[in-house]
């Protein structure tokens, strides 16, 4: 297979994305042989073929932004111009050069392809600089672990609880329980243990307080003014209940994801299901 090249990437996607790939690829190269000035020949090789996996897959959402025009289109041709903007990419072209995992490339590609939506002083693109030089020191078990944290915290159905279900204690138990199952079942084969909640809490993600636990039929729960109560039996005594309750007691009962470990752990779990969460508001679409 052909190594990548900018005029590969930039070809494959024409137009506003193009001309971007090739303007960041004109910035990144001198980042990264800059990074990299006083290693071997070949670990520099490798490093540029790393990023331009990343800039594919980042060329590609932007292509996606570009196509629907308007704001979108703009904040693309002016992004490069603002310095926060300028210097996340330089946080993910270095990160992403550092691996091979193409997993952290589609992370990184989407963590700066959603940027590019927000305004600079918003709480995600504040949170997004974090993230950035966190994905680089997670391994897949940790970004597992904020995936099922994020899940359980904090991604619910929009709206909820859901108006397409009757609003009855049995059936919004049901419906409720077979979500969680669905969201949470890529997640059962997680086995963390204590070094991984430090290492967590060292990069921003976590706070690990092991004299702290928190209750997860509690958190689970049905928000208070929809007047239902939860049967959290209902989702206990599935297969993905049980393991879930089984994960829990084995750390995560002591951790709290930061909002640093919240969008790495939506995105993780996009990623696993093939979902797309949305930022506005920090709700899910």
């Amino acid at each position: 297979m052909e190594p990548l090249s900018i005029a590969i990437i930039s070809g494959a996607v024409g137009g506003a994305a193009g001309a971007f790939s090739k303007e960041v690829w004109g910035l990144g190269k001198n980042w990264i042989d800059t990074y990299f000035k006083n290693h071997a020949p070949k670990a520099i090789e490798k490093a540029e073929q790393n990023s331009l996996d990343f800039l594919a897959q980042l060329a590609q959402r932007v292509k996606i932004l570009e196509e629907q025009g308007g704001k979108q289109r703009k904040s693309i041709e002016d992004s490069l111009n603002q310095p926060d903007f300028s210097a996340l990419l330089q946080k993910a072209m270095i990160s992403s050069a550092q691996t091979e995992d193409k997993q952290k490339h589609e992370l990184l590609a989407r963590l700066v392809a959603d940027r590019l939506t927000k305004q600079s002083d918003s709480l995600f693109s504040l949170t997004s600089q974090v993230a950035c030089e966190a994905v680089s020191g997670l391994n897949i078990k940790q970004m597992k672990i904020l995936g099922t944290l994020a899940t359980i915290f904090f991604v619910r159905p929009s709206p909820f609880p859901s108006s397409d279900v009757v609003h009855h204690n049995g059936v919004m138990s049901l419906w409720w329980s077979q979500w969680l199952e669905g969201r949470l079942k890529v997640y059962q084969d997680v086995t963390p243990i204590t070094m991984d909640f430090l290492h967590l809490e060292s990069l921003s993600c976590v706070k690990y307080d092991t004299i702290a636990s928190r209750q997860l039929e509690r958190i689970l729960k049905f928000p208070e003014e929809s007047g239902l109560k939860f049967d959290y039996k209902v989702f206990s005594k599935t297969d993905t209940g049980r393991a879930m309750i089984k994960i829990w007691k084995s750390g995560l009962e002591h951790a709290l994801p930061t909002t640093t470990g919240i969008l790495i752990g939506i995105y993780v779990s996009d990623m696993l299901l093939n979902t797309t969460t949305s930022f506005d508001g920090w709700g899910e679409s």
